[in-house]
């Protein structure tokens, strides 16, 4: 007589299953958190450009009614800076600093015209050099032709998203 033997059955996953399955998720893992961190930057990039054409359509509407736009004229103005102060142009921490142009350092204050508006990016150090860590932009109003001109710069090979800009172009079309 012929003896078969019984199958045993095995409850769960063996432990070379469960390590097969955690080095999958390891190196899933490691190639998305870098590309969530990209995808943020490039929010904030296009955050900076939308504040900067709301702005730029707000002096527009205040043109239309002032002639003379200021800061002081549009609702944007009202807006709580970083810094807390009560005036000023604050969006939140989008990672720029707003600017009356991007060559500019000066603080825009209420009395400036609004026909130009620059957002620069948060500076980075790294070995020394001080960067912009994302591209600086900017829309002004071009009195001697009739058109906004929207102009940008990167500083440095190290800028993220330095395909933003199109240097090649023309100025007042760069982005």
């Amino acid at each position: 007589m012929i003896k078969l033997k019984k199958l045993v059955r095995k409850d769960g996953f063996s432990l070379i299953e469960l390590v097969v399955v955690v080095a999958v998720l390891a190196i899933l893992s490691a190639i998305a958190i870098p590309a969530f961190g990209d995808i943020r930057r490039k929010a904030m990039i296009t955050v900076a450009k939308q504040n900067l054409i709301l702005i730029i359509k707000e002096c527009n509407l205040a043109n239309l009614e002032t002639g003379n736009p200021t800061f002081s004229d549009i609702n944007s103005w009202n807006t709580s800076n970083s810094f807390g102060d009560s005036r000023g142009l604050g969006f939140g921490s989008d990672g720029f600093t707003y600017d009356t142009a991007i060559d500019s350092n000066k603080p825009i204050s209420a009395t400036d015209s609004c026909m130009s508006i620059a957002a620069k990016s948060n500076t980075t150090t790294t070995a020394g050099n001080t960067f912009g860590s994302l591209p600086h932009f900017e829309i002004k109003y071009n009195l001697s032709t009739g058109n906004f001109e929207k102009n940008c710069i990167v500083d440095s090979s190290n800028t993220f998203n330095k395909g933003t800009c199109i240097s090649t172009n023309p100025s007042g079309s760069q982005w």
